[in-house]
Parts: C-alpha cells; sequence; structure tokens
C-alpha cells in the first residue's frame, strides 16, 4: 500500500518531462538541404574546421533548433543545430523557408 503514492509521484514526474521534451521538439524547424545535387557535411560546430559527423543528403529532412554565426559559406555565416544528430549544417545549404524560421541560438 505504501507503494502507490510511490508510483503515482513518479508517474507523474515521467510525463512532465515527456512533455517538456515534446515541447522543445514542436519549436524545431523541420528544414531539408538544397542548392546542391550532393550531400553536404554536418559538422561538430559551426565552421568546416570541425569534425564531419554525418553527411546530410539533398532533401533529406531534419529538425533544426536554432542557429548561430560561424565560418561563412558563400557570404552566409549562419550554421544551424540538429540536435537529433548534435551537429552543425550550414543554413546556406538549407530551403529558404528554414532560413527565415529559425532564432538565434541560447548558448
Amino acid at each position: 500500500m505504501k507503494l502507490a503514492p510511490t508510483i503515482t509521484f513518479a508517474a507523474l514526474l515521467a510525463l512532465g518531462s515527456s512533455a517538456a521534451v515534446s515541447d522543445t521538439r514542436q519549436r524545431d524547424k523541420v528544414c531539408s538541404v538544397s542548392g546542391t545535387s550532393s550531400y553536404v557535411n554536418c559538422r561538430a560546430g559551426p565552421g568546416r574546421d570541425y569534425a564531419a559527423v554525418r553527411r546530410v543528403q539533398p532533401v533529406q529532412q531534419f529538425s533544426v533548433q536554432c542557429m548561430r554565426d560561424g565560418e561563412a559559406i558563400d557570404g552566409e555565416k549562419a550554421w544551424g543545430y540538429i540536435p537529433a544528430w548534435g551537429c552543425w549544417l550550414a543554413v546556406r545549404w538549407t530551403d529558404l523557408g528554414c532560413k527565415r524560421a529559425l532564432e538565434t541560438c541560447s548558448t
């Protein structure tokens, strides 16, 4: 009998936690690679000096959380952070709707 309140409390904590994650994902912007017929590298940081973490194919969709300035690619300094992959992609290689919708990263 003493376990019931503990289990209920733990379940509520778990639900609250997943709701917070869900809210974060809803704010992410779904983007895709455009402007190239080849893959682009998603990197460990916002620049070509950082290691390539993943290759992203043209028209492949992914969620971008925010953007920050980094190395300029064709005059565009913005890089988008992709939390699911833990890497940065030059916004120069994303669709136009993605570029317009992204907010600046807080960190």
